[in-house]
């Protein structure tokens, strides 16, 4: 890209104020240049994505790049995620930023109200997940908006698919103190088949490692009919009286990680 790299006395101004972000904003551009019109600024960023310092992520978002380059470089994939859709980053993504997951997925999840979506950018994939009105428990972290630690569970619980499954979850709860009372009150928003699996759960982890799980009457008390543990698994397994659960994963694989690790 060396043929394209020459900025203009306007385009080196805006990216010397941008050039240390990681996404950079039209309508933050514009603040900063009040004397430049917004279809000035448009063909300011239009020409600095041509010539590799930013990657157009939507409209009036761009990925800026330290250096030019055709091919996106991604420094922050969290602030990249937020930039493609509205809401909070969740699910595995949130236990990473959380130190709650020992590896760095290449799946960036963003939790919405009512947008699922993906979209492949580099060596990322962003994945949106609607949530509806379970969509809350947000707090600010480390410069973006992020799941509470609590929420991030509840989260996971609700789609286990998406932080990696219930032996993911179950390590990442043993190595946490949870807010037990601000977890157990967004399952208002749960159903009574969810309540049970999550009882079962963490019944079977604090009997069998130890952890002290204190709200699981709460869960009790939504026991009513018959559940599968994984609702699209096997019709086979072991049935749990206590909780109306047929556990089609098994033991070993929920807790995997205190058998074998």
């Amino acid at each position: 890209m060396d043929k394209n790299i020459y900025l203009r006395r306007q385009e080196q101004m805006v990216f010397n104020v941008i050039s240390t972000l990681d996404v950079a904003y039209n309508k933050e551009i514009g603040a900063v240049f009040p004397d430049l019109k917004p279809h000035q600024i448009n063909k300011i960023c239009s020409n600095l994505s041509a010539k590799g310092y930013l990657h157009r992520l939507k409209k009036g978002i761009y990925l800026v790049q330290a250096r030019p380059s055709a091919v996106p470089v991604i420094k922050n994939p969290y602030k990249v995620a937020l930039g493609l859709f509205n809401g909070y980053i969740g699910f595995s993504s949130a236990l990473r930023v959380y130190n709650l997951l020992d590896y760095a997925p290449f799946t960036i999840f963003v939790v919405t109200v009512n947008k699922s979506r993906e979209k492949m950018i580099g060596e990322y994939t962003f994945k949106a997940v609607a949530m509806g009105k379970r969509a809350v428990g947000v707090t600010y972290y480390k410069g973006f908006y992020i799941s509470t630690i609590s929420k991030t569970f509840f989260d996971c619980f609700y789609k286990p698919q998406y932080c990696g499954g219930y032996s993911v979850i179950t390590k990442a709860l043993n190595d946490v103190e949870l807010d037990w009372v601000e977890f157990t009150r967004y399952f208002k928003f749960a159903s009574d088949s969810l309540c049970q699996r999550t009882g079962y759960v963490l019944a079977l982890m604090g009997k069998e490692t130890g952890k002290m799980i204190p709200t699981l009457d709460n869960f009790r008390k939504r026991v009513k009919t018959n559940t599968k543990l994984v609702p699209s698994g096997k019709a086979k397994g072991k049935y749990i009286k206590g909780w109306k659960v047929l556990d089609n994963l098994g033991k070993e694989n929920i807790l995997s990680w205190w058998y074998h690790g």
